[in-house]
């Protein structure tokens, strides 16, 4: 892979010749495992992220950061373990409670059900919390005048989705009848930034019109839904609201709890210079995504083209089209997925001709589609932080997708879903990656979270180089298909990166979980032919709950 030193047209001005980032300062890690080792920890926990670092400071010994922590059953109904009250209790053993850094990458459940899920998350204390720029938009207290915008968009999705369904119909008279979300007055001019507000009641909605369906496409549609809100059982939810936002109690500790009622919270977007607290002033971090707000159609973009930008594209044809949906308004759109979606003079919220040629073709469920672009827009608001330590660099990227990743390799003017149209990974980009000595596998092995760029340029270092480990909390068989090619985690990426890092699956192990009250121990089996790598560098511990790589 050539790198790109000039700009092309269509390119944002480099300022300057990048140069590699600067290291951190801070005692130099040996391959030797010793109390004051810097060390990555993953919990087995399912299908979900919690991590924990151990950074061992000179002056403040050792300092935690806690990044996500959280679980989601997904479309098997399988992907929640029963592990993750247990191991957060484990990790309040190993910190006294007390926390330096907690990172909430973004709101989906198999990211922060686990604040909500351990009562005992009550008797910890953060220094400090960060959160991908676009969350502080969801805060209640900033209701938007647009909401009655959602609630019409709710209703056009649904009536359009159901009656097109229905055999027989004049798609013609069905589109004709639905109103203009445009007739609602908006006092917000920046009214976009307020779709996150409404989210879990967008997403609960429209789960609501899945209860009962026991297909593939709802059942996965309900999942996602699931993720999005934290509800695990919506017939319970519509009945008692009690039993509904899982999420928003996992935020509302977050914020209010450990981020001391909003006080000690930062949000932060690409390019941004983060605050550590005081007890990390050794280790730098470099915040990569998010894109910023003046990049917000980077949002947009979901996925990458199949073969091109990643290993399967599992919501989009051969042809590289996108769905014919649009839950969102006009202004979160790519500009080179506009003609996919040219709005009329009326501004109605989907190009219905276009959503004509495509019934007329397959009746396509238009809401699981809508479903879909909940899931993705949450992951590609991903905080997506490198941290430098000691010689050391570490790179967590949550569940980003197409959007977030193109805007930091490539810096583009915006986004497309064919990489190879925006030439090749800036100099900067690619330093940075070849020198990463960790990788948190993005989506727990999704096929649109690692951008095969990405990988391409972190393991075309220098053959010299001891390689970087990779770590994959992952669940098989919780989400997707193989005969479909799009299970999780997707076979050719864990084959490259197992091929090509030393990759650490979160299900390489057998874990032991306890129940409180009887004190019955109940075994959780590793996955069958998933082993444990052995590191040039470092070591590989286990326990009963976790794994830890020590650099």
């Amino acid at each position: 892979m050539t790198t790109r030193k000039a700009k092309p047209a269509g390119k944002r001005a480099a300022k300057k010749k990048a140069k590699p980032p600067a290291r951190a300062k801070g005692s130099r890690a040996t391959s030797k495992k010793t109390a004051n080792s810097l060390r990555v920890r993953m919990y087995r926990v399912g299908f979900g992220d919690f991590f924990l670092v151990i950074v061992p400071t000179s002056e403040h010994g050792d300092q935690y950061i806690l990044i996500d922590c959280g679980v989601f059953k997904g479309t098997s109904g399988t992907g929640d373990i029963g592990s993750i009250v247990e191991c957060v209790e484990d990790m309040h053993k190993t910190t006294d409670g007390k926390l330096a850094l907690v990172i909430m990458t973004h709101r989906h459940a198999d990211h922060i059900a686990g604040f909500s899920k351990a009562p005992i998350f009550k008797d910890f204390e953060a220094g400090m919390v960060w959160m991908p720029y676009w969350e502080q938009f969801n805060d209640k207290e900033k209701e938007p005048a647009h909401k009655l915008q959602l609630d019409a968009m709710v209703a056009n999705l649904t009536s359009v989705a159901l009656q097109l369904q229905k055999p027989n119909v004049d798609s013609k008279e069905v589109l004709n009848k639905l109103g203009q979300v445009s007739a609602v007055p908006t006092q917000d001019e920046n009214s976009a930034h307020n779709l996150l507000v409404n989210i879990d009641d967008l997403a609960a909605q429209m789960a609501i019109q899945f209860r009962g369906r026991d297909d593939d496409e709802g059942r996965e549609a309900l999942a996602q839904l699931g993720n999005a809100t934290g509800i695990e059982d919506f017939n319970a939810a519509a009945t008692d609201k009690k039993k509904r936002g899982g999420n928003a109690a996992a935020l509302d500790l977050l914020k209010n709890h450990l981020g001391k009622d909003g006080k000690n919270v930062r949000y932060y977007a690409a390019n941004d210079k983060p605050e550590l607290p005081p007890e990390l002033d050794e280790l730098k971090a470099t915040i990569l995504g998010p894109p910023p707000e003046k990049a917000k159609a980077f949002l947009a973009l979901m996925d990458l083209k199949k073969g091109v930008g990643q290993y399967l594209d599992s919501t989009t044809g051969d042809d590289g089209r996108v769905s014919t949906i649009q839950p969102f308004p006009d202004e979160w759109l790519a500009v080179d997925l506009q003609k996919e979606y040219r709005q009329e003079e009326a501004k109605w919220p989907i190009d219905f001709e276009v959503v004509k040629g495509e019934v007329g073709q397959s009746q396509p469920d238009m809401l699981v589609a809508a479903a879909s672009k909940i899931e993705n827009f949450l992951n590609n608001q991903s905080l997506v932080v490198l941290f430098e330590f000691g010689g050391k660099r570490l790179l967590f990227a949550g569940d980003a997708q197409g959007g977030n990743w193109e805007y930091w390799l490539y810096k583009t003017d915006a986004p497309t879903k064919d990489p190879t149209e925006a030439g090749e990974i800036i100099e900067k980009s690619k330093e940075l990656l070849e020198t990463i000595d960790f990788y948190k596998v993005g989506h727990h092995g999704s096929t649109n979270a690692t951008p095969i760029q990405a990988v391409e340029a972190a393991i075309g270092r220098p053959k010299s180089s001891h390689g970087f480990v990779s770590m994959c909390s992952t669940e098989f068989g919780v989400y997707g298909n193989v005969d479909k090619k799009t299970e999780v985690p997707r076979k050719p990426l864990m084959d490259v990166l197992e091929k090509d890092s030393w990759l650490i699956r979160s299900d390489a192990i057998e874990i032991t979980i306890t129940d409180p009250e009887t004190k019955k121990e109940t075994k959780i089996a590793s996955r069958e032919g998933v082993s444990l790598p052995e590191p040039k560098v470092g070591t590989i511990s286990q326990s009963k709950l976790y794994l830890e790589y020590s650099f």
